[in-house]
This record gives C-alpha cells, structure tokens and sequence, in this order.
C-alpha cells in the first residue's frame, strides 16, 4: 500500500477531511483512514504532522498567471491570484497566518511579484519596500475578508458610536456597507498601485 501513497495524494486528502470538519479535527490515523491505510503509512511521506500542516499551507498557490508585458495588468493579475489563494481553504488560512511559507509554490508567486515591481523600474531597497507594502495589502485584506466571511469575529454587532464624540466616525457609518468585497479589494489595490507608480517614478 505504501507504494500506492504519495505526498500529493497525501495533502488532497488532507485538504478534504479539513474542509469538511476542520483543522483541529485531522489526525493522522483519520487521514490514513480516509486513504485507505494505516495511519503510520502516513509517515513514510510526510515525518511528522508539523511537516503535514507547513505542505498544506503551501498548497494553497497555485501557479501564477503567465507575465502579459504589461506590468500594472501583472500587477492586477497577481493580487487578484494571491487573493484566490489566501480564500481557497478556508479552515486552512489561519496556518498562513503562522508560519513562513517558503516551498516552491508560494516562491514563484514571490518571483513573480519581484518581476512585475522590476519591470516599474524598482530596484534593490525600494523594490522590497513596494513588495512589503503589496504583501502587507493583500494579506491584511485576506485576514478582515476571512474574518467576515466565517464569522469569526467577536462581540456584538456593530453600532455607531455617540455622534457628538466620533462626528466622523458616525457620519461616515452609512457608508460601511456600501462596497463588496471585490469592489472594495479593487479600490484598495488602486491605491497601492498609485503609490508603487509615485515610488517607480521617485
């Protein structure tokens, strides 16, 4: 059976038990019974679960989308597949969210970001400090958008607070709710871009 198993087949089926019933539920003997074998056939692939749970936060990426020789539309392309990334297992984004990811996957995407930023004319210092700022973005958005989106935010509902001590706060409140998240992801990746184009041509 051993022969049968292997790493990819491994992680899939990882991704399903943990889609259906949640990080804190995957053990090893449940995946090695959902593959059909005994749960230390498991570790002829994989040397323990800490080794597991880093292959199924790299699983997430997928390969980036081919350059287009327009930069801004790379620019676009990439956040808008970063984004895909960060939301394709929920119950797998909080292991992004607590250790480096450095295999292959996540690496081309990191590539493929430093290439876009090279084709604006960034370099060296300026060229990291553009990727941080993109990166801080999509990563930060990914974690508010997850957060609404499986409800895991605590306390009540939110309220305005008094007007005569926020004016702006409570003025600005009716406009909460207005924008999607792909429309609201959109506007907040114009900015960044905005700003790369003021640091490209500085």
């Amino acid at each position: 059976m051993r022969g049968e198993l292997s790493r990819d087949g491994i992680v899939r089926a990882a991704l399903r038990l943990v889609t259906e019933d949640g990080l804190a539920r995957l053990t090893m003997r449940r995946l090695g019974a959902e593959l059909g074998v005994e749960g230390m056939a498991v570790y002829h692939h994989f040397r323990n679960k800490d080794e597991l749970l880093q292959a199924l936060a790299e699983a997430v990426f997928e390969d980036p989308p081919p350059p287009s020789g327009d930069w801004r539309a790379d620019f676009r392309a990439l956040s808008h597949a970063g984004r895909a990334a960060l939301n394709r297992y929920p119950e797998v984004f909080p292991l992004l969210l607590s250790r480096p990811l450095t295999g292959k996957p996540a690496l081309r995407h990191r590539e493929a970001q430093y290439a876009v930023l090279h084709a604006a004319g960034l370099r060296d210092e300026r060229l990291l400090d553009a990727s941080r700022t993109w990166g801080s973005y999509l990563l930060g958005y990914a974690v508010v958008e997850h957060e609404a989106r499986t409800g895991t935010r605590s306390g009540r509902d939110w309220s305005p607070p008094p007007a005569a001590e926020f004016p702006l706060i409570s003025a600005l409140d009716r406009f909460q709710a207005t924008r999607t998240f792909d429309e609201q992801f959109d506007i907040g990746l114009g900015h960044v871009l905005a700003a790369i184009e003021q640091l490209a041509r500085g």
